[in-house]
């Protein structure tokens, strides 16, 4: 059989007529077959070939293989029978990849956070500031929350409490950069208590607080070093806090996730240092963390497939201080 080239043309293309084909070139004319195109084998010396197929012949595939020596049969044989053998063995391969757990994939013992949704307690209704009530239950427990009659009263109440609270813990307050004039003015003047206020709050009653923001936290450690490991937990979720009502097993598996999977904030008050105290990996780690994209995609051109350019530091660093 004479070596002939065939090439497939997927375009119409005007190079590809048969005026501007060579004789090396073997070549089929599909517009000619009306039904069924049957590939012909021929040990003639021949340089084009167009076979119309008639609608009776569609169903005589012997008459095209009536050039085909016994030798070629054989080789054709065989040659099926290995790519037979190497489909199933791809498809095996196939199935035993996608049985195995993929890199991207998270385990199956793996702690999922969503179950937290089911320990929530947000206090509502007339209890509109969140964060104070979640530190009134930390500090009171649930159940007397549970009893209060008028909230107005109690909510003054508790923060005049709260008031000589900080006065009588001033040194730790000072320790920690907090100003207690800054403190009284929020709890005694403002609707709602801030996150800072609350720190000076958790600090002086000196327990553990891991507070949650989108992809960001902030631990408010008590002076045991617990790290928060049997403290509260309190998410930012909606625009509202919430505090987590939990057995200490499930607050450390979440505490477990949240510190490998979110950003720890430097404090409450300045979350993130300038600039120049960041190094661009130290930049790109927060970037990931955050869930913020560490590339900018370049669109090609006439609709191709776009191109990856790494951010710069400033970039980076803009696109945190907007998250933040």
């Amino acid at each position: 059989m004479t070596s002939s080239l065939v090439i497939p043309c997927l375009y119409n293309s005007f190079s590809f007529t048969p005026e501007n084909i060579n004789d090396s070139i073997l070549y089929y004319d599909v517009s000619s077959f009306k039904h069924v195109l049957i590939p012909v084998y021929a040990n003639t010396t021949h340089t084009k070939m167009t076979l119309p197929v008639e609608p009776e012949q569609a169903t005589a595939p012997t008459m095209a293989l009536a050039h085909v020596s016994e030798s070629d049969s054989e080789s054709e044989s065989e040659s099926e029978s290995d790519s037979s053998d190497s489909e199933s063995t791809v498809a095996s391969s196939v199935s035993v990849a996608s049985s195995e757990a993929s890199p991207y994939c998270k385990p199956n013992d793996e702690f999922n956070p969503s179950i937290m949704s089911s320990f929530t307690v947000s206090p509502s209704g007339a209890a509109s500031d969140s964060l104070l009530w979640i530190a009134y239950i930390m500090l009171n427990g649930h159940e007397k929350f549970e009893t209060i009659d008028n909230h107005y009263t109690e909510s003054n109440t508790f923060k005049y409490s709260l008031v000589e609270l900080t006065r009588k813990h001033k040194p730790i307050l000072k320790a920690n950069k907090i100003k207690l004039n800054g403190i009284e003015e929020c709890i005694v003047h403002k609707p709602f208590i801030n996150l800072e206020t609350l720190q000076a709050i958790v600090l002086c009653k000196n327990i553990s607080v891991c507070i949650v923001q989108d992809r960001k936290y902030y631990e408010i450690e008590n002076g045991t070093g617990g790290g928060g490991g049997e403290g509260f937990i309190i998410e930012k979720i909606k625009g509202k806090y919430v505090l987590y009502e939990c057995t200490d097993k499930i607050k450390t598996e979440y505490l477990k996730y949240i510190r490998a999977n979110y950003w720890l904030m430097e404090s409450i008050s300045t979350p993130i240092r300038p600039m120049s105290a960041y190094k661009l990996q130290d930049l790109i780690d927060i970037s990931v963390k955050l869930g913020l994209p560490v590339a900018n995609i370049i669109p090609g051109k006439f609709g191709s497939m776009g191109t990856e350019k790494r951010k710069t530091k400033p970039e980076l660093y803009e696109a945190i201080c907007k998250y933040v």
